[in-house]
């Protein structure tokens, strides 16, 4: 963090409240600290880029991350799978699977932000199994 500062950065503390969204660009620097108290939080990391900026390698891994309901990391073509531990009082959380409770049940353009439309070759259209 000192490197930061010693080039301008400020750090500045975010005081969200419940239904905020926050948007950013992911390159700024930031990070996330666990909660100290015994209140739950919860939040989603969403990070989209244009689907013409990921090659299509990228669009293939990403095909196959959504259909195992695995998540990525900031940088959405690049194919970095998983997250940090969630524990709880120090511990494995017992309630984090790591997956959704529920298959997605995905719009036209839910399905289209996947960038799963958007591999050459045949046609691939939303199905049953991406629950749209």
């Amino acid at each position: 963090m000192k490197w930061l500062e010693e080039r301008g950065c400020v750090w500045e503390k975010i005081d969200a409240e419940p239904g905020d969204l926050l948007l950013w660009d992911s390159r700024t620097p930031h990070y996330n600290l666990s909660p100290e108290g015994d209140r739950p939080r919860f939040c989603v990391y969403t990070c989209y880029m244009p689907a013409a900026d990921a090659s299509q390698e990228d669009l293939v891994r990403k095909k196959g991350a959504f259909e195992s309901l695995q998540s990525t990391t900031h940088w959405p073509n690049a194919m970095h799978v998983g997250g940090i531990p969630v524990k709880r009082g120090g511990e494995p959380c017992p309630y984090n699977t790591g997956k959704p409770r529920e298959v997605p049940r995905l719009s036209e353009r839910g399905f289209k932000l996947t960038g799963i439309p958007y591999i050459q070759g045949a046609p691939i259209e939303a199905t049953e199994t991406f629950g749209a």
